[in-house]
């Protein structure tokens, strides 16, 4: 930023008030502001130059041009798609709400599903990590490990194995280990790393223990019924993940039933019994990795329902909270490490940055090579998608971003080009940078925050005030 000019016009304001008054006096200003509505009021853009020529092939005429120049500021801005909240909001945003229309269509219809999908049994279940060692809990109306026939008992290193504490959610003491000796770290690791293994196991597993429970063969069982499936990850407080997730039996396509015998009891003790057999051998653990005992199954309902039972926009939404907000305060980073060193000035708890170092030294150990656990260990060693589905079980990211701007384009009445059968595009964009000015990021944020504001009087309109969507 240029120092101000002795007695010019900015000559005494803040740093604050000099860079929104060169925002705002900028010739480009109006049309930066447009596109910055355009892409959502996006906090960290991407910025492109270069061009899109689109050129006949039979005559050699131009037939439309596209260039960064035209652009605000010479460059042409788009939106980071960022799904993190951390990262942008507005971007985390509307990720939000397409991860909402792609779970709840595949429970209530809409968006090519049949809304028969309705009468179609389906659960909400959540999949729990295996103990790596006592760990301190949240607790309010008891204390966190209660001294009943514990207390005097210590672990192998002379510590207390009970704890009369009381923790809120905030303590930095939840979720980490009474022992930190004791717990077994590279396991809690390896855990979160082959967790997308354990998965694909437990799917395979599925039309077994289906095809076990009817007594028919798996072959059969796969041409009569289908499992589908849309799930999210979780960090516990502790640094593990478990798994949320919508299953639903359909029949041989989503746009038929499944037979009478696939009914709901049988979906539950399917899931119960897929879930005992998944195992999954590790070199250099003399351990078994298995999902941990506690497995909770609800039946999703349609309709409102009763203020404990399991509806279908509350599970959408419930789902689409933890794809944007996949980081736990205190326990993951949103950023990649580059270095050892940066670990020890991580804000993170310290049985969070033994997790990280674990990762890294892990990592740096041949038989582990493959898993490349010093590029996830911001994420604990979890390499798998925040949220995913099988490919049957709704519309797709892809579908509801081209249906949004075809909504934009046939909304602002833009000018479409004719496109002939043989026309020839050439595309040519590099990237500029990225990020705004000071200045222009509170502009930004404004931006973000009137559409915000204009979404959520538009949907209390439509709803009264009592929807679950996000």
């Amino acid at each position: 930023m240029p120092t101000p000019a002795p007695g010019g016009p900015d000559e005494g304001l803040s740093f604050t008030d000099r860079e929104i008054l060169t925002t705002a006096t900028h010739p480009d200003f109006r049309a930066w502001l447009a596109r910055v509505r355009h892409i959502g009021g996006c906090q960290h853009p991407v910025h492109l130059v270069g061009h899109t020529l689109t050129v006949d092939a039979s005559t050699g005429r131009l037939v439309h041009s596209f260039t960064s120049a035209e652009q605000p500021h010479g460059r042409l801005t788009i939106a980071c798609g960022n799904r993190r909240q951390s990262r942008c909001e507005p971007c985390a945003r509307l990720h939000q709400g397409d991860t909402y229309q792609l779970v709840v269509s595949g429970l209530a219809g809409g968006k090519g599903v049949p809304d028969t999908v309705r009468s179609h049994p389906r659960v909400f279940v959540t999949f729990t990590a295996p103990s790596f060692g006592p760990v301190h809990r949240h607790t309010t109306d008891e204390p966190c490990r209660p001294s009943r026939g514990r207390r005097g008992l210590v672990c192998g290193h002379g510590r207390p194995l009970w704890c009369l504490d009381r923790h809120p959610p905030s303590d930095p003491l939840t979720g980490s280990p009474l022992c930190a000796d004791c717990y077994d770290y590279p396991r809690a690791v390896l855990w979160n790393t082959h967790t997308r293994d354990l998965w694909q196991r437990l799917h395979r597993n599925l039309y077994e223990a289906l095809a076990t429970a009817r007594g028919i063969s798996r072959t059969t069982a796969r041409n009569a019924v289908r499992v589908a499936y849309a799930k999210v990850a979780e960090y516990q407080r502790r640094g593990s993940v478990h798994f949320h997730a919508v299953m639903r039996f359909d029949g041989p396509t989503p746009d038929t039933p499944p037979p009478a015998w696939a009914t709901l009891a049988l979906l539950v003790q399917t899931i119960r019994i897929a879930t005992r057999r998944v195992h999954l051998a590790v070199p250099g653990l003399d351990t078994i990795l298995r999902f941990g005992a506690q497995l909770d199954i609800r039946p999703i309902l349609s309709g409102h329902g009763g203020e404990d039972d399991l509806t279908e926009r509350a599970v959408a939404s419930y789902i689409a909270k933890y794809v944007t907000k996949p980081d736990v305060a205190g326990i993951t980073v949103d950023r990649p490490i580059r270095d050892a060193i940066t670990i020890s000035v991580l804000p993170v708890t310290e049985h969070a940055r033994t997790l990280i170092r674990t990762c890294w030294t892990l990592g740096g150990q041949p038989e582990y090579k493959a898993l490349n656990l010093r590029r996830w260990a911001h994420q604990l060693g979890y390499r798998g998608h925040i949220a995913s589905k099988s490919r049957a079980y709704s519309t797709t990211y892809t579908a509801l971003r081209a249906a949004r701007e075809q909504h934009r384009r046939d909304h602002n009445q833009e000018d479409t080009h004719d496109e002939t059968a043989d026309a020839i595009t050439d595309k040519h964009w590099t990237y500029a940078g990225t990020g705004h000015t000071a200045g222009q990021s509170m502009f930004a944020d404004a931006v973000a925050d009137d559409l915000q504001a204009a979404r959520d009087a538009a949907r209390d309109a439509r709803t009264g005030g009592e929807c679950d969507e996000p």
